[in-house]
C-alpha cells in the first residue's frame, strides 16, 4: 500500500467521520447513581470501602467522609461547572451546567439577562444546594421548576418564537 499524503487524508476523513456517526442519544452515563457498584467495581473500587456511599451513616457523616478522602487539588476541580470527577474515590466527572435549573434557553452559560431573555427563576447551582442537605429545599426547587414547565401550553409553541 503506498504512503502517499492521500492515502493519509483518507484514512483521517474515514475515521473522523466514522467518530461522528455515533447515536447522539446514547446516555453518556451507563449508571443512576454515584454508588453504583457495578460503576465502581468497573473502576477498581469496592463499594464498602467509600463511607459516602453507605445508606446507613446520616448526611452529615457521610458527606464528612467524601471531603476528607479528597486531596485539595481533587476539591478545588471539583469546583468547577465542567470537571473530570475524583475517579480515585469514585466521583464521575460532570457537566454541572447541565441541569437546566434555570430554563433551557440559547443565551449561553448562566443567566444572561437582556433582550433575548429579559428574566429568568434562577436557583442555586445543584453542586451549591446538595451541599446544603436541606431535603425541603430540595422539595421546594423541583416544585419551582415544575410548575415553570406545566405553565407553558404544551400543545402550540407558536406564541414562543
Amino acid at each position: 500500500m503506498s504512503s502517499s499524503p492521500l492515502y493519509a487524508f483518507l484514512l483521517l476523513l474515514s475515521v473522523a467521520t466514522l467518530a461522528g456517526a455515533a447515536d447522539p442519544n446514547t446516555p453518556l452515563y451507563n449508571y443512576k447513581y454515584v454508588c453504583d457498584a457495578n460503576r465502581l467495581k468497573a473502576g477498581g473500587l469496592e463499594i464498602a470501602n467509600l463511607a459516602y456511599c453507605d445508606k446507613t451513616l446520616p448526611y452529615f457523616q457521610r458527606a464528612k467522609h467524601l471531603t476528607d478522602s479528597l486531596t485539595l487539588a481533587e476539591k478545588a476541580q471539583l469546583l468547577g461547572s465542567l470537571n473530570k470527577g475524583a475517579p480515585r474515590v469514585g466521583i464521575p466527572q460532570y457537566n454541572w451546567w447541565s441541569e437546566a435549573l434555570h430554563g433551557v434557553s440559547n443565551v449561553g452559560d448562566g443567566s444572561k439577562f437582556g433582550k433575548i431573555v429579559p428574566g429568568a427563576t434562577s436557583f442555586p447551582t445543584p453542586i451549591t444546594t446538595t451541599s446544603s442537605f436541606n431535603e425541603s429545599l430540595w422539595k421546594a426547587i423541583g416544585q419551582g421548576r415544575g410548575f415553570d414547565h406545566s405553565y407553558i401550553p404544551y400543545q402550540d409553541h407558536s406564541h414562543m418564537a
